[in-house]
């Protein structure tokens, strides 16, 4: 078989064809899920959102992080904790959603203890939302865990 330019043009093409099926195979294989479930509501709430954003800033530097051996301990003021009708803790993962863990608001002492043992080694945004007179609040700490 003579090896001429309209050859070469044609293998070339046939390489780069079954490289495209290769990738786009690879690629509807991949796991998604980083976007949340419901992003559209979460997007008409944005200004919502702002406000809860907004009246939260006060807060941010009356809740303290502290690790323990077993247990991950988030203390909060006790005027805060007060005036706490009900929350939730939410332990964000971005890396997977599948290993967020949630966790009601229940204080001993003005502290929130939370079990290491559910929680995996890696970065963890710890998200706090409670209610207090009618009106919700919201504050996201970094954490890494070790």
């Amino acid at each position: 078989m003579k090896f001429n330019w309209g050859t070469g043009i044609l293998i070339f093409l046939i390489l780069f064809l079954l490289a495209c099926a290769a990738f786009i195979i690879f690629a509807m294989r991949q796991d998604v899920n980083l976007v949340h479930k419901d992003y559209y509501e979460k997007g008409v709430d944005h200004t919502d959102k702002m406000n809860v954003d907004a009246r939260s800033t006060q807060f941010g530097d009356k809740i303290q992080i502290d690790y323990a051996n077993e247990y991950l301990l988030i203390r909060f003021e006790e005027s805060l904790v007060a005036n706490i009708d009900s929350g939730k803790v939410l332990m964000y993962r971005p890396s997977s959603s599948k290993q967020d863990v949630f966790f009601p608001m229940t204080f001993s002492e003005n502290t929130l203890k939370i079990p290491k043992q559910n929680l995996i080694s890696g970065r963890y945004i710890l998200k706090l939302s409670w209610y207090s007179e009618g009106l919700k609040y919201d504050i996201d700490k970094p954490l890494d865990i070790q």
